[in-house]
């Protein structure tokens, strides 16, 4: 019986993908487990690298590439479906399993409540532009009450790094089909969302996890198109699940001023002086920096500025 299905998405990863499965292959458990590609129609050497760990490990590894490129919600869904584990493990192509006894802890977790939809964990985080590590970088929601943690969740403010699922909730809860059909490409924020909501779930108050911030992964894009893109994205499910699962006044009211205020940013770091005309009229409660991100995305030499702040 296999235990739990490490699930790994990848495109791409031909720079950090052997790191990826080396910290994978160096656990220590007690318990059976496999090893869940998805490759996501890589164009680079990521699929090779995989493949040549697969011939060493053929009983653990199953890899599958697209025949067409699916992007991340669609590609999470099919490859949960070739996962036989009751617990599904997921990681990315580029993230790091900090030490040899990770999976085992997070396994322990989800064994002593059948009603854990999941378990979340801390996470350092590597920036590899300048190569610095803040360690325990989402420690506040981590030892945070659940209470806090779970207003986190539904604002959409907690990185799911280092999250162990239990395969039955995901499948009994999260509503898959409904979020590919919007054009939804998030995976991470629905499937807490819808889990959070139903299930029970808890932290591991320790530091598992390595998570990789570059140009090349997804949320990290520095394009405006990219930012903008997925910012409307958190928007059109925010609301969706306000409506579905009846959130209070005040949390609707923190989210938007949070999104009409992010959005004023990308406006000012990208100058553009409509989006930000909109935006800055749509903020009740305007401070100084959202004053300057106006004059910012209105001009260049206020743009200066916001690289200051």
């Amino acid at each position: 019986m296999i235990t739990a299905s490490v699930h790994l998405i990848t495109y791409n990863n031909e720079e950090h993908i052997e790191e990826t499965i080396l910290s994978i292959l160096k656990q220590k458990v007690e318990f059976n487990y496999e090893i869940i590609v998805g490759d996501d129609c890589s164009t680079d050497n990521t699929l090779n690298i995989i493949n040549q760990y697969k011939k060493n490990h053929p009983q653990l590894f199953k890899v599958k590439k697209n025949e067409t490129q699916l992007g991340i919600l669609r590609n999470f869904k099919t490859t949960l479906d070739r996962c036989q584990g009751h617990y599904i493990f997921d990681i990315a192509g580029d993230d790091i399993l900090k030490h040899e006894y990770t999976l085992q802890k997070m396994i322990n977790v989800l064994n002593t409540d059948s009603s854990l939809g999941f378990v979340d964990s801390g996470f350092d985080k590597l920036t590899v532009e300048n190569k610095s590590i803040r360690k325990y970088n989402n420690k506040k929601h981590i030892v945070a009450s659940k209470e806090v943690y779970k207003e986190k969740v539904l604002l959409g403010q907690v990185a799911p790094i280092g999250i162990c699922y239990n395969r039955n909730h995901l499948y009994k809860y999260v509503d898959f089909d409904s979020y590919i059909d919007m054009g939804i490409t998030i995976e991470d924020y629905p499937i807490l969302v819808d889990l959070i909501m139903n299930t029970n779930f808890d932290m591991i108050k320790e530091s598992l996890h390595i998570y990789r911030v570059h140009d090349n992964s997804y949320s990290h894009k520095r394009t405006f198109e990219s930012h903008y893109f997925l910012k409307n994205q958190m928007k059109r499910l925010f609301d969706y699940f306000s409506e579905k699962y009846q959130y209070d006044n005040n949390l609707i009211k923190t989210f938007n001023k949070d999104y009409f205020k992010e959005l004023l940013f990308l406006s000012g770091y990208f100058e553009e002086k409509q989006l930000g005309k909109e935006t800055f009229k749509k903020i009740e409660s305007k401070n100084i920096r959202d004053y300057i991100h106006f004059l910012a995305s209105q001009s260049p030499f206020f743009r200066k500025l916001v690289s200051m702040l």
